[in-house]
């Protein structure tokens, strides 16, 4: 099943945006969907053309759509507002203005609903709930953004880093992170696998031929999750986990094993993947022994093409 998922209010971008929206589709999801009209955030303005250029090249390889309001753009699509920078991109999905206006009245009447119910007196003594101007904002901002999610037909949402270090800087609350988005980010550190940022394109594409195996872990960790089946599963437990089943299966692989029955050692590639040299390993096992190993080894593989595209000169 294709999973595409919005870029949280994404008129601006910065590097990390860039991280967070690579993680994304190499490991748990198929495009993401950026705002056309995008910006680079100040601080980072000074490589405006090479985030622009990096965009581009991630569009152009199927990685990510771009999207625009109606009123953004014109007759084919490409953007006519905003900065000097934005004019010019083509939005793949637009959304229409009077559809969109229908939706938002929709949910200026649920806000409507939760702010009355928020200073509604209150009852048998019981404490008031009580909703400051920069909760009432924050609040709609998220649900507007759910709103354009929705009119996009997207599966989800994902966090913009450049929007987190916004609304820490003003308002001293950041949005919710995904679930998979988060255990990517710990398993990655704790690997120490720097940003993806670095990889090419070509490297991106291969990495997501690998990923399918590893996106089930992840799912089944949701799902687990979901029916409540470990109160206390984590984001952070749940990269630990990953983290340890790696180490093992490179562990395993990296000594070679000599079977009897074997006339001569034999060297094999799990699956046709690449790996690191430290994991690159000699079987005289049987096909049916190898065949275990390899199942054992498929959600992993992922990490391993990850790791040798590091090691590699000039990744």
């Amino acid at each position: 099943m294709t999973r595409s998922l919005t870029l949280l209010d994404s008129g601006v971008i910065d590097t990390h945006t860039i991280d967070k929206l690579l993680q994304s589709v190499v490991f748990f999801s198929d495009c993401v969907v950026l705002r056309a009209s995008f910006e680079v955030a100040t601080p980072h303005r000074e490589r405006t053309m090479e985030i622009n250029r990096r965009i581009d090249d991630l569009h152009d390889a199927g990685l990510l759509k771009l999207w625009g309001h109606e009123y953004e753009v014109d007759d084919s699509g490409r953007v006519r507002v905003g900065g000097v920078a934005g004019r010019g991109r083509r939005a793949d999905l637009v959304i229409p203005q009077g559809q969109l206006r229908e939706s938002l009245t929709r949910m200026d009447e649920v806000m409507r609903a939760v702010r009355e119910e928020a200073y509604r007196p209150a009852e048998g003594g019981a404490r008031p709930l009580r909703q400051g101007a920069a909760e009432i904002v924050s609040l709609r901002n998220h649900m507007a953004s759910l709103v354009i999610s929705s009119e996009l037909q997207q599966d989800g949402m994902l966090t913009n880093p450049a929007v987190r270090t916004h609304l820490a800087n003003s308002l001293g609350h950041q949005p919710s992170e995904r679930f998979e988005a988060a255990v990517v980010r710990d398993v990655l550190g704790q690997l120490r696998i720097g940003s993806l940022n670095q990889l090419s394109v070509a490297q991106i594409v291969e990495a997501r031929r690998l990923n399918g195996a590893f996106r089930v872990l992840l799912d089944d960790s949701l799902l687990a999750m979901a029916r409540g089946y470990d109160p206390v599963l984590t984001p952070e437990a749940t990269a630990r986990e990953l983290t340890r089943r790696y180490r093992e299966t490179v562990a395993e692989f990296a000594r070679p094993r000599v079977a009897r029955q074997a006339v001569e050692e034999v060297a094999w590639d799990i699956l046709g993947a690449t790996v690191p040299s430290t994991v690159v390993f000699k079987y005289g096992l049987r096909a049916l022994t190898w065949r275990k190993a390899a199942q054992r080894a498929r959600p992993f593989l992922l990490l391993m093409h990850l790791e040798r595209a590091f090691r590699q000169p000039g990744a």
